[in-house]
């Protein structure tokens, strides 16, 4: 399960660390917007030498100017919450996103070496009884290792396609994240999930 998340994490990081091409491509249909990003992304970890270094500060940075307009974290963190996210007061709410983004960066700069081997190769687009939503289906490959299986579930907002979910070989970030919550939120609540996410986003942080 470990190496599973790991490789969540990977994917995570690369659908989410995007540059100028995505700010560009906002409009595409979600098939050309997941390559373009991909793409892209791809070229910044091999040209970037802080990126190639995961350094956490350099990470931080690339998080703040381009997850949050590209990306619906919020949509992402309530899912991952569950019903327990109606219950909480918006301030609770504040301290969720906060510290659950605090923790996917961290490990997102310690899972961007692993990206930098890899290409994109795109598979089909699933789209279900909402028209609003669609999979999008993709794979990591690369010569030296086996293929990654990568899926994207994006939203249509406004007009505008935004990923808030990635699935690794058959397991999806928000579900897997959801177990995790459900269990934590049942035995000390949303302040206690709060905590929790701190104590995890600063132990991964220095290397812990």
């Amino acid at each position: 399960m470990k190496k599973i998340l790991n490789l969540i994490c990977s994917a995570a990081a690369a659908l989410m660390i995007s540059g100028t091409a995505m700010a560009a491509d906002m409009n595409l249909p979600p098939e050309q917007l997941v390559e373009s990003v991909s793409v892209e992304v791809l070229e910044q970890i091999k040209k970037d030498p802080e990126l190639s270094k995961a350094d956490p500060m350099h990470v931080n940075r690339l998080v703040d100017e381009n997850i949050l307009p590209y990306t619906d974290f919020e949509t992402m963190t309530r899912m991952a919450v569950g019903p327990s996210w109606r219950k909480a007061t918006a301030e609770e709410r504040k301290g969720i996103m906060t510290s659950f983004r605090k923790l996917l960066t961290n490990v997102y700069s310690g899972a961007l070496k692993e990206a930098s081997g890899y290409s994109v190769k795109m598979g089909t687009a699933q789209k279900g009884g909402d028209p609003r939503l669609v999979i999008v289906r993709t794979q990591l490959v690369s010569s030296s290792h086996d293929p990654i299986k990568l899926d994207y579930r994006l939203m249509d907002k406004n007009g505008q396609w935004k990923i808030f979910d990635v699935n690794v070989g058959g397991v999806w970030l928000v579900e897997n994240y959801r177990s995790q919550f459900a269990s934590v939120i049942s035995n000390s609540g949303i302040k206690g999930l709060i905590a929790q996410l701190s104590e995890r986003a600063s132990k991964v942080g220095t290397g812990k």
